[in-house]
């Protein structure tokens, strides 16, 4: 008898709490879209698998919304630190030993035009019951890489110098995460990989053969391919030997391979 009456008098109170519950769970409407907007985002990025290699810069990227979940964009990135990594540096200061191009091949900076794709969409409720906005998306775009080759080291004297290995092809894979902060500004968290090609055949304008002729005779040498000039490797005449040796080195195993750049990302973006 009384197992019933409690069941009586609770039962009310367990149907509300029910109704309650669904009422929280209520799917929310998107308070504003994004279709037919622009969209400018400025990145920082540094690389994360600075294996050979250590790259940190900028990026600035501008998209146009063509739908609410699909975005054409135009990406610029600038490496302001572009450099051989630790381990790299000791091993051409101890033993005298140079990566070759394909592992050791610079990324200066770099253009790509693609599509961007956010089919996940989702809100997150916090603590006090504000709501985060999260946004889950993949990118892919095509575009231009500007490299160079790394010739002395940090210790050397008057520092590293680079060598010039002009532009490449490039593609761009992304994966990233965007967290609306209102109908304005958003956060951009991602993880970019660039592709270019690791084959090298010229550094300042200059076939192995050249660099070899450089590294004997110095600015001396002769019989050398047009555009190649020996004062690009350096002032002073151990420099340009120097330089050229190091080129000769890194041009001596041409490779056909790829270069995976995998970046982190992140930065603020405004819509409007």
């Amino acid at each position: 008898m009384r197992f019933l009456l409690a069941a009586v008098l609770l039962a009310p109170a367990a149907v509300a709490q029910e109704r309650d519950v669904q009422r929280v769970h209520v799917v929310e409407q998107r308070p504003f879209s994004e279709a037919n907007r622009a969209e400018l985002t400025f990145f920082g990025l540094g690389q994360v698998n600075p294996h050979f290699t250590v790259h940190a810069g900028l990026g600035l990227e501008l998209s146009y919304h063509l739908r609410e979940n699909l975005a054409a964009l135009v990406a610029f990135s600038y490496n302001a630190v572009a450099h051989q990594s630790a381990l790299t540096e000791e091993l051409a200061a101890k033993v005298d030993q140079q990566p070759v191009a394909a592992n050791a091949l610079l990324l200066q900076a770099d253009a790509l035009a693609g599509l961007e794709l956010m089919p996940v969409y989702g809100k997150i409720s916090l603590f006090d019951g504000k709501v985060l906005r999260l946004g889950f998306y993949v990118n892919a775009g095509l575009g231009v890489a500007k490299t160079r080759l790394q010739l002395r080291p940090s210790d050397a004297v008057g520092g590293r110098s680079f060598g010039d290995t002009g532009f490449r092809p490039e593609a761009g894979l992304g994966l990233g995460v965007r967290i609306f902060t209102g109908d304005r500004f958003t956060l951009r968290l991602e993880l970019r990989d660039r592709i270019y090609s690791a084959y090298v055949s010229k550094v300042n304008g200059c076939t192995v053969q050249d660099a070899r002729a450089i590294r004997s005779s110095g600015s001396a040498a002769t019989g050398l391919s047009p555009g190649c000039s020996p004062s690009s490797f350096g002032g002073g005449e151990e420099d340009i030997k120097s330089g050229a040796g190091s080129a000769a080195i890194q041009l001596g195993e041409p490779s056909s391979s790829v270069i995976n750049n995998i970046a982190f990302q992140g930065g603020v973006s405004w819509l409007f």
